[in-house]
């Protein structure tokens, strides 16, 4: 029979006994709930500051990407309205987009702000309020971030008060700078935060629980993965996008990813006590041909799957994690092919931490960037 189904990517037309009737040709693994509500959610840190290469994405690039949107029939939508759908299971509109701006970096405020001013853009932006109370010169004042809230466009998320490490504290510092970054915010904008975001992506089971006691709409990672109703409202994924992961066709991809929705994943927490860890999940069953996920490990390349029955997806690696933050991304081609697009990518990502001696009592980092190594 016959059938018109919705899909992110729009439909599938063609042409039928000649007559032009517009008809959608389903998915081999049929198209799944979270396609009718997810969104790509970008985090940038530095523009056009190339003190901390890893961390910065060149001022043309960015521009292209601004150029995209703006050109390219996505729909950019205010990070508010993206999670209030995405907890009601509302219907979101095809390509849904959020940006989102990490670290309250003067770069940002020169150099993307008016761009994205120019453009009409909504956007976020994630700051450390000790970075502020301390006048860092590479960071907005709180006059400049007074200012920037006041536009309809903007709104201002936290981080924790300092900059810091966070996965291998215990949940009373941790606590006890997330007490403060809420308080300044109450102290400077006269309400709760809805938004908060973790340093370099990283936290623990234990510190996502903590988080989840507060009032925050929402918690953001930098792990790599499309937001959906039923992802983790304590660590929502976003792209992370820097000069070396940062070009055209790489932001394309990810704009226009659709999610690859897992349970059961292993290890439980990132913040790993093995080494080398035993890696797993399942694939959400609607998904019935798992045939082309592949999985790449940063600093491994691309790795052997394990399926021992069903959706289970399984990654024993042989040697050790030996950097503090490894990236797994998996990717899943989309079976809907539409004549004239390129081809669409469901994207599942984690970050695993592997600790070491004596964390949790670092001090504050200005300028350590987040681990962005990708497939």
């Amino acid at each position: 029979m016959l059938s018109i189904q919705k899909h992110k990517c729009g439909l599938l037309y063609s042409a039928f006994l000649g007559l032009g009737l517009l008809l959608a040709t389903p998915a081999l693994g049929g198209t799944i709930d979270a396609d009718a509500s997810n969104a790509a959610i970008f985090v940038y840190q530095r523009i056009g500051d190339d003190s901390v290469p890893q961390a910065n994405i060149s001022v043309d690039k960015f521009k292209a990407h601004i150029k995209e949107l703006t050109a390219g029939g996505y729909n950019v939508v205010p990070l508010g309205k993206v999670i209030d759908a995405l907890k009601a299971g509302e219907e979101l509109p095809q390509n849904t987009v959020a940006l989102t701006f990490d670290g309250a970096f003067m770069s940002t405020f020169n150099n993307a702000v008016p761009l994205m001013e120019e453009a009409k853009l909504p956007y976020t932006i994630f700051y450390a309020s000790d970075m502020i109370d301390r006048a860092m010169p590479t960071r907005m004042s709180w006059d400049q971030i007074k200012t920037l809230r006041r536009n309809s466009r903007v709104s201002i998320g936290i981080l924790p008060s300092a900059y810091m490490h966070m996965a291998g504290r215990t949940p009373e510092q941790n606590a006890a700078i997330i007490n403060k970054a809420i308080g300044r915010y109450k102290e400077q904008f006269g309400e709760d935060p809805a938004f908060f975001a973790y340093p370099y992506g990283e936290y623990s089971a234990a510190l996502r629980q903590l988080v989840g006691k507060y009032s925050f709409k929402a918690a953001f990672g930098e792990q790599s993965g499309v937001a959906h109703p039923k992802a983790d409202f304590t660590a929502l994924p976003r792209f992370i996008m820097t000069d070396a992961y940062g070009d055209l066709d790489r932001f394309r991809l990810t704009a226009n990813a659709l999610p690859l929705p897992v349970t059961d994943v292993m290890p439980e927490d990132m913040l790993i006590t093995e080494n080398p860890p035993l890696i797993g999940f399942t694939v959400a069953p609607e998904l019935t041909d798992i045939s082309r996920l592949s999985c790449f490990v940063s600093g491994v390349g691309k790795v052997d799957l394990v399926k021992p029955g069903g959706n289970r997806v399984e990654i024993r690696l042989q040697e050790q994690l030996v950097d503090r933050r490894t990236r797994l991304n998996c990717t899943l081609p989309d079976d809907v092919v539409i004549p004239g697009q390129s081809e669409t990518w469901r994207w599942y990502g984690t970050q695993l931490i592997t600790p070491y001696e004596g964390e949790g009592d670092e001090p504050e980092e200005e300028d350590e960037p987040g681990s962005v190594e990708e497939e």
